[in-house]
């Protein structure tokens, strides 16, 4: 089946499935994919029925998060049965720390790919972020998801003002040594409004690197999700990929999304910068509603999806408060 259009001609292709919300880091950024702090999660029975009912209507690739989702005892199992119904790319964002137990027998059970949290390879900078001295146990993880084949792999790495901007060009050696992608994401938050001195402190636009990144670039490719810039880059140790992810205030970023959130509580959210426009799936799977049913609840989900930020947000230069969660 085609991709269901939302009202603004936005296909939904993708879907993040948060799995749970507990995680062995401590990164005082982590928005928690907006939706705040509980423990309460999905089985694996009802995470595979709200992925059959997504891919019915186009959904066909599939993002594992948290909290940390490697930290579920049943996270095999979960992509286990993802697989079944998704023929497009899974994949899955962690710190890494469990690949080395993990990495062969995800591949095994379905998954493509991950993306691996760094967002300092300094020592102290690494435990400043995490709270914890994991950064050796992150690089081993991902030597051991490039053994298990778990590619491309992209190392996320949030760009935090006076913390690890200068760590960049290590960064980039660190992505053309181990062959992965490095992802730079523009800190945003979802917990607190734009102005609050968390934001103001640390949050850092990346249009200046970008364009110094460009100017070492030999090629530039886009993401479909997102409309995201890519470069390629020759450095000493090979070639270094650079894709830019910046969510702020960027209409071109939120025209381009094609993606639905799923809660590890089973609440359908459209958009990550948003809590007033939840549906929920979970009631009608646990319920014993038939599929079409649920079909309904999927496609009423679909509808109140709207771009976050838009071109006249850009062009007056409104300053938007993010909605607490």
């Amino acid at each position: 089946m085609s991709s269901l259009l939302d009202n603004y001609g936005r296909p939904v292709k993708s879907m993040r499935v948060q799995v749970n919300t507990t995680c062995n880091f401590k990164c005082f950024f982590c928005h928690m994919e907006g939706t705040g702090v509980h423990s309460a999660s999905m089985s694996p029975e009802e995470i595979e029925k709200v992925v059959k009912v997504a891919s019915k209507w186009g959904v066909n690739k599939i993002k594992f998060t948290g909290g940390e989702p490697t930290l579920r005892s049943d996270i095999v199992e979960i992509v286990e049965r993802t697989r079944k119904h998704i023929s497009g790319n899974i994949s899955m964002t962690t710190n890494g720390v469990m690949l080395p137990k993990l990495a062969e027998r995800l591949k095994k059970a379905g998954l493509d790919r991950v993306n691996i949290s760094m967002h300092s390879i300094d020592r102290e900078g690494f435990e400043f972020i995490t709270g914890t001295d994991f950064l050796d146990k992150v690089i081993e993880g991902i030597r051991a998801a490039k053994k298990a084949g778990l590619f491309p792999i992209k190392i996320n790495f949030v760009v935090l003002k006076d913390v690890n901007i200068d760590q960049i060009p290590k960064m980039i050696e660190l992505a053309a040594k181990e062959d992965v992608i490095l992802q730079l994401i523009e800190f945003e938050t979802t917990r607190e409004g734009e102005d609050s001195d968390e934001f103001l402190k640390y949050h850092m636009p990346l249009e200046g690197i970008e364009r110094e990144v460009s100017k070492s670039s030999f090629k530039v490719v886009k993401n479909e999700l997102h409309n995201r810039p890519k470069y390629s880059m020759e450095t000493e140790d090979g070639i270094a990929e650079v894709e830019f992810v910046k969510p702020m205030r960027n209409a071109d970023f939120c025209s381009h999304c094609t993606r639905m959130r799923l809660t590890s509580t089973g609440l359908l959210k459209p958009c990550l910068m948003r809590d007033d426009n939840y549906t929920n799936m979970i009631a009608g799977i646990r319920n014993r509603k038939d599929d079409g049913y649920l079909d309904d609840v999927f496609i009423k989900a679909v509808k109140k999806r709207e771009p976050y930020w838009k071109p006249e947000d850009e062009i007056e230069g409104k300053d938007k408060i993010l909605r607490t969660v």
